[in-house]
């Protein structure tokens, strides 16, 4: 691909925002592309060699939004959305990360199963204002392959900082993009938040818009267009990486075939009209396109989420034209399930979610704790090598004594889980009913719990040791308490590493 001056400046870190892999070796340098798994409007860096070294610089600065100038952002390299990066199993993710902004900072690679701890996803250290850290991320040989994303987890920063649009794309290539039915295929990554203008012309300020209020973006931009011929089967991966909203998403007069759920491939297939994404969330699906001319229109279809409810959007405009070609269909059986499934389970534990207001201000709970008053009286130690049994059960309604109904969507870091049961939960009398046993088809990093239900999990913690998180992503809510810590340790106990502090150790 030729590359104009100015595409090369932006490749090397020559010039705007200094998207860069440049002096850092020879034979490892990103490379600006425009080939599958690129969202259009977004600089997209690959590895190389085994390889993707990058700096990103996080600094709040006036940048193009939906091809507007904005003041107000605060963005990695002065781009919105964020550079997307794109590696293999087995490559180093190096990133020199350098914050530009007033308020501490830090990375984490949302949903990859590294380790938590020392310079890889290790969410408890912390970069000053005008600080520099450099990230190395040992990708192991068999990752799985998908769709990921990276933002910063500072506490108490981190809905600020990704409202402003401190996030982005992270895809793992293989799986289902590698597929012999999917590989030739036309790809699509979608990233989609919301945010939006204030009455100055500026981006809103955080928690200022209401869904009525807020714009939804896809990959930076506002509706964009993208074609298809008639018949044509083509791939995309979505993901929600924003702080609040929540999506139903459907294609007009389409369905999704969906092979690819928080960054692995499924292991057996389904087929869907909508797809619920709540924070956090993505998916990777098949779409064939009708057989006939016009444009069809890829829409939020509107979300009750209990405290908000988000209305109808356009997302993207999907124009069927050209010379029809014939679509491509993928077996409902493309793996086996992960042997962990079906392991003894070396222990069960139960988490409630609940929220009240204290002084006025609302206060989130894991377990009736807040992140920041968490002792070592309160983490959840587990053993490497184990599989678990999580029920995540959630209060927050108003028949509870909670300010309002709300769901919440549950996230851990490190390892995956198989959601395998479902139900109702009375939280006053603590019944449980509608008691729904479920047959996984693929792991996730990311569920959704509904008020006065729960949510039953395996999870397998393999590989790493070190300290972590998991935590509701309304980013909101992680920030103001509804957040716990577990430690992964060693047949000795030994796991947590340096800078790996527990909140009431920084106060």
């Amino acid at each position: 691909m030729a590359l104009s001056r100015r595409d090369l400046l932006l490749a090397t870190g020559v010039g705007v925002g200094g998207l860069a892999a440049s002096g850092l070796g020879a034979g490892s340098a990103a490379a600006l592309i425009s080939g599958p798994a690129a969202p259009k409007d977004a600089p997209v860096l690959r590895s190389r060699n085994g390889r993707l070294r990058v700096n990103l610089t996080a600094g709040t600065e006036s940048v193009s939004v939906n091809g507007v100038p904005t003041p107000g952002l605060q963005t990695f390299n002065g781009r919105f959305p964020a550079p997307t990066l794109i590696v293999r199993p087995g490559d180093r993710l190096q990133i020199r990360l350098t914050n530009d902004t007033a308020a501490l900072t830090n990375l984490h690679f949302h949903g990859m199963h590294v380790s938590p701890k020392g310079l890889q996803d290790n969410v408890f250290v912390q970069i000053d204002p005008g600080g520099t850290r450099a990230y190395d991320v040992r990708i192991p040989e068999d990752h799985s392959s998908g769709l990921f994303w990276y933002h910063p987890h500072f506490h108490t920063e981190t809905g600020p900082q990704v409202w402003a649009g401190l996030s982005g794309l992270l895809i793992v290539e293989g799986g289902a993009a590698a597929l012999p039915q999917v590989a030739g295929l036309r790809r699509h990554a979608f990233g989609i938040r919301e945010g939006g203008l204030g009455p100055d012309g500026a981006w809103a300020e955080y928690t200022s818009l209401t869904p009525e209020t807020s714009t939804l973006y896809v990959n930076g931009r506002v509706n964009p267009r993208i074609s298809m011929r008639p018949g044509e089967t083509q791939f995309w991966q979505l993901g929600n990486i924003g702080v609040a909203a929540y999506y139903e998403i459907g294609l007009d007069g389409h369905e999704f075939t969906v092979v690819e759920e928080d960054g692995a491939m499924v292991w057996r297939t389904w087929t869907t009209d909508t797809l619920v994404f709540p924070p956090g969330k993505r998916y990777g699906v098949l779409v064939t396109a009708r057989h006939r001319h016009g444009t069809v229109q890829l829409r939020q279809l509107g979300y009750d989420q209990g405290k908000d409810v988000w209305p109808e959007f356009p997302l993207v405009r999907v124009a069927i034209e050209g010379e029809p070609t014939t679509g491509v269909t993928v077996p409902r059986d493309l793996a086996d399930p992960p042997s962990w499934l079906g392991d003894d389970i070396a222990h069960r534990r139960v988490l409630t979610l609940s929220q009240a207001i204290v002084d006025g201000a609302p206060e989130f709970y894991v377990d009736g704790r807040l992140f920041d008053n968490l002792t070592f009286q309160d983490v959840i130690q587990v053993e490497l090598g184990t599989t678990e049994e999580w029920i995540i059960r959630n209060s927050t309604s108003l028949y509870a004594g909670a300010p309002h109904d709300e769901q919440h969507p549950f996230h851990i870091h490190v390892n995956d889980f198989a959601v395998v049961e479902t139900g109702d939960w009375d939280p006053v009398t603590d019944v449980v009913s509608n008691r729904q046993r479920i047959v996984p088809r693929s792991t996730a990093d990311t569920v959704n719990v509904p008020w006065n239900a729960y949510v039953r999990f395996r999870t397998h913690f393999a590989d790493y040791v070190g300290r972590s998180v998991f935590h509701c992503h309304l980013l909101f809510h992680e920030d103001h308490g509804m957040m716990g810590i577990f430690d992964i340790v060693n047949a000795k106990g030994e796991g947590v590493g340096p800078d790996q502090r527990l909140p009431t150790h920084h106060h």
